[in-house]
């Protein structure tokens, strides 16, 4: 692969697999991004390579987007909301982003006979009360009147649509399924949990807690990430469903507090109900944690740090 499309690639993730796409033998990069959660100062470093072309609008904006992809190897769809706060506060927004947007993606790859991976999300499996998800857990999301499942149910039309497109012979997706990307460089404007809780203890201002911080997750190390991405299209893996993550858990309060240790702040943790936040419109998973046997079996790669590594080189990157 030598041209390379990146929708939404001057965000968090995007950026971030540029930088590993550079160092392999590619000869162009087409970044489509509004920055609408993305920022431009994240593409100033690749201006000098000369490789990476940037159209600021939304996908769904561009005339002719089959035009714009023609010549191309690959695309990598990241385009989407990002970030509890900014979904709850762009619900509508969101929701066409991730359809429309999806869906005109797709079309310009059809018509250009280019593979696609496409992000979805661990949204997608809801409230499953299995003890650890697989790719063929069953999804359980809430009622339509907790508007939080509206992402989860726009990305699992996303899919839908990919693999009834494969089906047909008509496109080559692959899709991934991403759990709780952190790393250098990660924002907190957007509710991110990690970026959000080091901003507050640096400052020894109080971390802040949705809910009693006994919900648990886990957090993938955004390089382990762009090393899946480059790895499935490299080695062709279309018409599958990936979970990308990592399997240690943490609950909420301990993460604040590792946090707090690792910054050596002398913030306290307050707690405040969802509800005063997002309105009664909002539910959130007890717990969230993926199977990865599948991609770690395909690709002979396991997760690089466990979250106390990830948490120390994040805080040293913050402090410079």
């Amino acid at each position: 692969m030598k041209k390379i499309i990146i929708t939404g690639g001057a965000g968090f993730i995007g950026s971030h697999l540029i930088e590993k796409l550079l160092n392999k033998d590619i000869v162009e990069i087409l970044v489509i991004d509004d920055l609408s959660t993305g920022k431009s100062d994240n593409l100033v470093k690749f201006e000098d390579t000369g490789k990476v072309k940037f159209i600021n609008k939304k996908v769904e904006d561009i005339v002719d987007l089959s035009q714009t992809f023609e010549g191309y190897d690959f695309c990598y769809h990241l385009a989407a909301g990002v970030g509890v706060q900014y979904i709850m506060e762009n619900l509508s927004k969101s929701l066409l982003t991730n359809i429309m947007a999806t869906h005109e993606v797709f079309e310009a790859c059809k018509n250009n006979n280019i593979p696609v991976l496409v992000t979805s999300t661990s949204e997608v499996y809801g409230v499953s009360e299995d003890k650890e998800w697989t790719e063929e857990s069953r999804s359980l999301i809430g009622p339509t009147t907790k508007l939080r499942w509206s992402y989860a149910a726009s990305k699992m039309i996303d899919e839908f649509l990919a693999l009834s497109e494969y089906e047909e012979g008509t496109l080559n997706p692959i899709i991934v399924r991403l759990f709780n990307i952190i790393g250098p460089n990660q924002l907190s404007e957007f509710g991110m949990v990690v970026p959000k809780f080091i901003d507050a203890a640096l400052k020894n201002d109080p971390i802040v807690i949705h809910g009693d911080g006994s919900q648990s997750r886990s957090f993938t190390w955004v390089d382990d990430v762009t090393e899946y991405f480059i790895k499935l299209a490299e080695m062709k893996a279309y018409g599958e469903i990936y979970n990308i993550g990592q399997t240690q858990e943490i609950t909420i309060k301990d993460l604040a507090e590792l946090i707090i240790k690792e910054c050596d702040s002398v913030s306290v943790i307050e707690y405040v109900e969802h509800d005063k936040v997002f309105g009664n419109k909002f539910e959130d998973p007890t717990r969230r944690t993926p199977n990865i046997d599948k991609i770690v079996n395909f690709t002979g790669i396991s997760p690089s740090k466990d979250i106390n590594s990830m948490i120390k080189e994040i805080v040293a990157h913050k402090k410079k």
